[in-house]
């Protein structure tokens, strides 16, 4: 009796599916997540194609999952995810870096957007509307990537179907990286300019 009532046990736990949340969208039977740095050296075991191939998703949706939650500060310049701090500058150039995309990592950092934004990308546009920002993003190919410079902040943008995503260090409350929707990102909304990039690897 007892050895069924243990069988029953371990059919009710152990065949219950894991689903993770990663953005807006679910992964049914997801593996548990490896550490950031067997992470990274799986990107560079990949060939040129594939991390073409494997970009968006690396920058939609597994590059938050391991940074999301860690904290902002002006001067924060941290590669590890959930240690220290990490300033929207550093949190881009850093996310591109260890991709493997050669650039001057602590320079671009530094500067202002427009100059990450210039050197980095191409198809670079001006808004003074995050109406007009969001439609030109909505009208551009899915599973884009850009870089966003707003009036004293960075980050990257991404749009997925017709949600597009706001993927920062956000300053306010130094709450730090997010993975949110660009119609309620309220460091989006505050900003009086926009200069966008697309990015492409």
């Amino acid at each position: 009796m007892k050895k069924i009532l243990f069988i029953l046990v371990l059919m009710t736990f152990g065949c219950v599916e894991k689903t993770e949340k990663i953005g807006s969208s679910y992964v049914e039977n997801s593996v548990e997540r490896v550490s950031y740095k067997e992470f990274l050296n799986q990107i560079k075991s990949k060939t040129e194609a594939e991390k073409r191939k494997y970009f968006f998703r690396y920058i939609n949706y597994d590059m938050p999952e391991y940074w999301q939650g860690t904290p902002w500060s002006f001067g924060g310049t941290t590669r590890n995810p959930q240690s220290v701090t990490i300033s929207c500058g550093y949190f881009v150039t850093n996310i591109l870096s260890d991709f493997g995309i050669k650039i001057e990592r602590v320079y671009l950092a530094q500067q202002p957007s427009s100059v990450m934004i210039i050197k980095l990308c191409t198809e670079i546009k001006y808004f003074s509307k995050r109406e007009d920002l969001e439609n030109y993003i909505l009208s551009k190919p899915q599973n884009t990537v850009y870089i966003v410079g707003l009036d004293f902040h960075t980050g990257f943008i991404t749009r997925e179907n017709r949600d597009t995503y706001f993927i920062h260090s956000n300053y306010i409350q130094n709450k730090g990286v997010v993975k949110e929707k660009t119609d309620s990102s309220k460091a989006l909304n505050a900003s009086k300019t926009y200069m966008i990039g697309t990015l492409k690897y």
